[in-house]
């Protein structure tokens, strides 16, 4: 059976029903925001939308003398030297790990770093109810680049900021 299309005037001549105070508070329930995420210990971190990342093994560290603890130093990444940020020290964390540690590389070019983390990073899709009021107490290395965050099933999760973020890390990196 052959589909009847409307004339093109007639569609944009029609009238238009906007929806209840009931139907959209329904319809603003189900959009989704969906995010890649990481842990950093106990923190999780959401990559900010269209975001390159990559995952890799933890490959060899060139230190930096006289450079931060949590600056581990650089590594190059297909003929690109990026820094390595132990994340973990500079927030404070337990620096146990249980598994095999992999490299996150967040951005490309000059603006590429790695940062080691123990679990693999995983999609996150949350509703607009799942946004946070506010946020609690965060570690004062990361809060002011930490916008906004999300709970779901007991885990919080932080949309975070890691260009501003490592921006302002280069300007600690010297002691």
């Amino acid at each position: 059976m052959k589909a009847h299309w409307l004339h093109p005037t007639e569609a944009l001549g029609r009238r238009f029903i906007y929806p209840d105070a009931d139907t959209q508070e329904k319809i603003e329930e189900e959009i989704l925001i969906r995010r890649l995420s990481f842990k950093v210990g106990d923190i999780g971190l959401l990559i900010a939308e269209n975001t390159i990342s990559e995952l890799t093994d933890m490959v060899s560290i060139c230190a930096i003398p006289n450079t931060a603890d949590w600056l581990l130093g650089l590594t190059n990444l297909r003929g690109n030297l990026i820094p390595v940020f132990e994340l973990k020290m500079l927030l404070d964390l337990s620096m146990e790990q249980e598994k095999k540690r992999m490299l996150l590389v967040l951005g490309q070019g000059d603006s590429a770093a790695g940062i080691p983390i123990d679990e693999l990073p995983t999609r996150q899709t949350f509703r607009v109810s799942d946004k946070l009021n506010s946020l609690p107490a965060l570690p004062a290395a990361i809060k002011d680049y930490i916008p906004s965050g999300y709970e779901q099933t007991g885990m919080l999760w932080f949309n975070f900021d890691h260009e501003a973020f490592f921006q302002a890390l280069a300007t600690k990196i010297a002691v």
